[in-house]
């Protein structure tokens, strides 16, 4: 039987992260055969009436408003897909009514709202999973099938460099992001993903330091007309050691339109060393090219007499969706067959989410600090 899922925050327009990331997968094979999209909930009746129409809902499953939604009987998951400030208010009401809820990421704002949506989940007694995307991304996958075949022999680094520079020139609707409080920037939404992803592949940190700054007070872009303000970071910065005693750092820069987006990552163990190379550091949106080197017989004289071990791109599958969220639907609908861990609840998430706050305040205090 279908999966029955509700989505809040998806609207009638297209190009949405609802529609594109959510309903279009859910909508098309494969996905269509395992869900069926049976209700939505918008800010208003007037929204959830022509969003239901566009995605061929029945009327009576337009809501507006999460209790509502909550208290649908016919729903088997309801997803929450709308900006960071809204996840706790939205969310509460389901877990309280005991649903199956999918929340993106992050979860939340801070730890005590992430601490309360655990305990109602928990009390609740519905599923929870968070939109950590990057774990199904065939890329990371890939990856991780390397490194527990033991080709990369004992992991001895993890070296992150990214550049963005697209994040600082969003549109109005994305001015939040600006704003330190709310959390949802470069330090969180980023950051989260790509460092969600390391600790898949290597494992949490033992001990970090960090660091970021703000170097972009205001911003102008193409879709304001005047300077934005803002205090949120546009650097982050995370070093330290692993609990498997691999160091690793990671190194998140939001840069002007004149210098390239970019992603470099390179796993080193003792055996091979594994590369990610792309053109975009959100990883769970865009899968990275992946490379692979090891040579076993290569000596000091090979090196002094000018050779070098090369890269060589490693064949990565297509996704079995239209996306890497699609393919998080699938491991969701098949948890047996999906990859261990490539699934995240809220426990997990708010383990990402003690790194993050970790990371912070090392960069406020100067401190070293610990979060497992």
């Amino acid at each position: 039987m279908a999966i029955r899922v509700g989505i809040i925050g998806l609207s009638a327009t297209e190009g949405t992260w609802a529609a594109s990331a959510h309903a279009n997968p859910l909508k098309s094979p494969p996905l269509s055969d395992k869900y069926a999209l049976a209700a939505v909930s918008t800010s208003s009746a007037a929204t959830a009436s022509k969003s239901a129409e566009r995605w061929g809902i029945a009327p009576a499953k337009a809501y507006s408003g999460a209790e509502d939604i909550a208290k649908d009987l016919d729903l088997d998951l309801v997803v929450v897909a709308v900006k960071l400030p809204h996840h706790r208010d939205l969310a509460l009401p389901l877990l309280k009514a005991g649903k199956d809820v999918f929340v993106e990421w992050p979860l939340a704002t801070n730890l005590e709202q992430v601490d309360e949506l655990v305990k109602a989940a928990k009390e609740g007694g519905g599923k929870t999973f968070v939109g950590l995307q990057a774990r199904t991304s065939p890329a990371i996958l890939k990856a991780k099938e390397i490194i527990d075949s033991g080709a990369l022999g004992k992991i001895r680094s993890s070296t992150i460099v990214g550049l963005d520079s697209f994040l600082l020139h969003l549109p109005p609707q994305h001015d939040y992001e600006h704003d330190a409080s709310t959390r949802a920037n470069a330090s969180t939404i980023t950051s989260g993903h790509v460092l969600d992803a390391q600790a898949f592949l290597l494992g949490e940190y033992e001990s970090l330091t960090a660091q970021h700054d703000c170097f972009f007070k205001t911003v102008t872009t193409p879709h304001h007309d005047h300077p934005v303000s803002r205090d949120a970071p546009d650097s982050f910065l995370v070093q330290g050691k692993l609990l498997s005693g691999a160091v690793a750092s990671f190194s998140l820069i939001l840069t002007t339109p004149g210098s390239p987006s970019s992603l470099t990552w390179t796993i080193a163990g003792d055996k091979g060393a594994l590369k990610f190379e792309g053109a975009n550091i959100n990883i769970q949106i865009v899968s990275p090219k992946v490379y692979f080197a090891s040579n076993p017989d290569f000596s000091m004289e090979d090196y002094l007499g000018g050779k070098s071990v090369e890269w060589e791109q490693v064949g990565v599958p297509a996704n079995k969706t239209a996306n890497n969220t699609g393919d998080f639907y699938l491991a969701i609908a098949d948890q047996t067959n999906a990859v261990e861990g490539s699934v995240v609840d809220f426990e997990g998430a708010a383990l990402r989410h003690r790194m993050l706050e970790a990371g912070m305040k090392s960069a406020r205090d100067g401190t070293i600090e610990r979060y497992v």
